[in-house]
């Protein structure tokens, strides 16, 4: 994944993928409405969620906020999203050409902010 890509939301060709993720911050400071933002990233090959959500934090958004740790085996739960309303785990879950997904945090958790809940 070597080059930049669109956060527009813009279509996606048969080689990237479109993903929004929904966001917010509970805090009472900071309390803000969900939000949702959207990137268009490159497809390779193996393409787990949890690589591509680091590969928006690295390249595109270092405001998203997710679990950094992930075991690549879907033992440790940390990394509980939802995937088009789908509960799922971002180490495990693999991307195909052309997807077009909405990641929010678990509902059945509480938010800390954006992605990462309280396990």
């Amino acid at each position: 994944m070597d080059r930049e890509c669109s956060r527009d939301g813009s279509s996606t060709s048969g080689n990237e993928i479109e993903i929004r993720i929904r966001r917010f911050n509970p805090t009472p400071k900071d309390r803000e409405e969900a939000r949702e933002s959207a990137y268009v990233i490159p497809f390779v090959e193996g393409l787990t969620l949890h690589r591509a959500l680091e590969y928006i934090y690295n390249r595109l958004d270092a405001t998203l906020a997710f679990r950094p740790y992930r075991c690549d085996k879907g033992i440790c739960m940390s990394c509980l999203v939802s995937v088009n309303g789908k509960r799922q785990q971002a180490c495990i879950t693999l991307l195909k050409p052309g997807d077009h997904i909405l990641i929010e945090p678990d509902r059945d958790r509480t938010v800390i902010r954006d992605l990462v809940t309280v396990p």
